[in-house]
């Protein structure tokens, strides 16, 4: 009985590691697409983008809920302090 359980919990940890990293296959590659429509705009917007890759997951989307089609000075200065700290960090 006890092989019989082994073999199992294997085949189990087995399938879970292979949907887990197919899981982070899928998340890596929905960051990869909002960091790249974060990048797009804001050269569409004239904002220097030299320091992108040192943004956090959750400043690129707070990038993406500033980077609007109307956005404001007050939008503008927003995202320029969070692409200053990008550039200090980096």
């Amino acid at each position: 009985m006890k092989p019989q359980i082994l073999a199992a919990a294997t085949a189990l940890a087995i399938g879970l590691t292979a949907v887990s990293a197919s899981a982070q296959d899928t998340m890596d590659q929905g960051h990869n697409m909002l960091t790249g429509a974060v990048y797009n705009a804001l050269n569409r917007g004239g904002f220097d983008t030299d320091h992108i890759d040192n943004l956090t997951l959750s400043e690129i989307a707070q990038l993406r809920r500033l980077l609007t089609e109307d956005m404001g000075s007050s939008e503008r200065q927003r995202i320029q302090l969070i692409l200053d700290r990008a550039a200090e960090a980096g």
